[in-house]
C-alpha cells in the first residue's frame, strides 16, 4: 500500500569526508540518499564505523557536510559544495585542452551553472532558519558523556529553552518538571547532578532534554547500546510512547537489527559509508537481497538452543560477492519500495526475486 504521508526529512547525495592528512581523505559517508516521512520511525543500521552516527550528526549540522543536500520540511538546511567544485575543476581541465568551440561553450555553461549552484548552496547552508533546525533534536549514545557534569538536571533540560529566549523562571521550572515526569522521573531529580543517576536514568534525562524543545524529528543515536539489557526495553518503550503521544518522527540509529525490527517502519543498511539496502522492516527481514544484509541477519541470535546449535553465519566478502570491474553499482529500486546498491546484472537478479515473492 502506498504511503502518502508528507516527507519530513530528505537526505540527497550526502557526502561527509574528513581529511586525515594532505593526501588522505576518509569518506565517512559517501553519496547517501533517503527520506523520512512524518510520523515514521526510520532505522539506520550497520556495523561500527559504517557512517551511521556521522550521518545523524551531519543532518543536525554538527558537521558542515562535504556535498549533497538535506531538506527539512521542504527547506534546505544543509548544503555541501565539494561536488560543484569538482565539476568546475573537471570542466576547466577539459577546457584547457579542448579546441572545439561548441564544446568550449558547453563547458563554460557547466562552469557558470555550478558556480551559481555553489553560491546558492553556501547561502542556504549559512542562512538556514535556526528555529527550523531546532525542531531536530538528538539523543546521544553515551548518556554520561552527553550531560555536563557541572550542571544540574534542571539546567541541562532548561538550556535549550533559555537559548530559545524563554526567561520566565516559573515557566522554565514547570516545563522541566513536566519533562521529567513524562520520561518517568520525578521533579525532585531536578536539583541533582548527572553522576547521581544510573545509566538508564541519565538516558531518560537526555530524552527529556530533547523533547523539551517540542521537536518534530528526533535523531536517536544508539540510545540503548550503553545500557544494561534489562533497561533497554524500558527506554525503547519510552520512545515508542513518546512517538505516539507527541507525534514524533524518529531516525533510529543502531547496530542491532533485532532491535530495529521491533521499532522501525523502514530500515536502511549502511556499509563503509554507503547505503546498500533500504526497505520496509517486514520486507527487509523476509527478503534480504544484498549479501551484507544477509550477513547481518545471520548474526542475530535466537532464544532457541536447537536453532542456535545449527545456525550458520554468512560471511560478507565484497570481492567474492560482487564483480564491479566493468559495471559499477548504483542505488536503485528493485520493486515494492525496496532499494539495493547493485549493478545491472544484480539488478535483474534482485528484481526477479522481488517479483516472485
Amino acid at each position: 500500500m502506498e504511503d502518502n504521508r508528507e516527507v519530513l526529512l530528505k537526505v540527497e547525495n550526502l557526502c561527509q569526508y574528513f581529511k586525515l592528512d594532505l593526501t588522505t581523505v576518509n569518506k565517512a559517508v559517501d553519496n547517501v540518499s533517503f527520506d523520512i516521512k512524518k510520523g515514521e520511525v526510520f532505522g539506520l543500521v550497520g556495523e561500527s564505523g559504517c557512517g551511521k552516527t556521522t550521518t545523524g550528526r551531519s543532518i543536525i549540522k554538527l558537521y558542515d557536510i562535504t556535498s549533497g543536500n538535506v531538506y527539512f520540511k521542504g527547506q534546505r538546511i544543509c548544503a555541501g559544495v565539494q561536488s560543484y567544485k569538482d565539476a568546475i575543476k573537471a570542466a576547466k581541465a577539459e577546457k584547457r585542452s579542448c579546441k572545439d568551440e561548441k564544446r568550449i561553450a558547453e563547458l563554460d555553461k557547466v562552469i557558470s551553472d555550478n558556480k551559481a549552484q555553489m553560491e546558492s548552496a553556501k547561502r542556504d547552508h549559512k542562512k538556514a532558519d535556526r528555529k527550523l533546525v531546532n525542531e531536530i533534536q538528538m539523543i546521544f549514545q553515551d548518556p554520561i558523556a552527553s550531560l555536563d557534569p557541572r550542571m544540574t538536571v534542571r539546567d541541562i533540560i532548561a538550556e535549550g529553552l533559555v537559548i530559545k529566549g524563554i526567561k520566565d523562571k516559573q515557566v522554565i521550572d514547570n516545563k522541566v518538571y513536566e519533562m521529567l515526569e513524562t520520561v518517568g522521573l520525578v521533579r525532585e531529580h531536578a536539583s541533582r547532578y548527572p553522576h547521581e543517576f544510573s545509566g538508564g536514568q541519565r538516558q531518560r534525562i537526555g530524552v527529556a532534554r530533547a523533547i523539551a524543545m517540542q521537536p518534530s524529528l528526533i535523531i536517536a543515536d544508539e540510545p540503548i547500546s550503553a545500557l544494561d539489557v534489562s533497561i533497554r526495553a524500558q527506554i525503547m518503550n519510552l520512545l515508542n510512547d513518546l512517538r505516539e503521544k507527541m507525534g514524533l518522527t524518529i531516525l533510529f540509529i543502531a547496530h542491532d537489527l533485532s532491535v530495529v525490527k521491533y521499532f522501525s517502519d523502514r530500515i536502511g543498511v549502511m556499509y563503509y559509508g554507503h547505503m546498500v539496502e533500504l526497505a520496509s522492516s517486514d520486507e527487509l527481514f523476509k527478503h534480504p537481497l544484498h549479501p551484507y544484509t544477509r550477513s547481518l541477519l545471520s548474526a542475530i541470535p535466537q532464544p532457541d538452543p536447537n536453532y542456535e546449535r545449527n545456525r550458520k553465519r554468512i560471511v560478507y566478502n565484497p570481492v567474492a560477492d560482487h564483480d564491479y570491474r566493468n559495471d559499477a553499482p548504483t542505488f536503485r529500486e528493485v520493486g515494492n519500495g525496496h532499494f539495493v546498491l547493485c549493478n545491472d546484472a544484480e539488478f535483474e537478479k534482485y528484481s526477479k526475486i522481488v517479483a516472485e515473492n
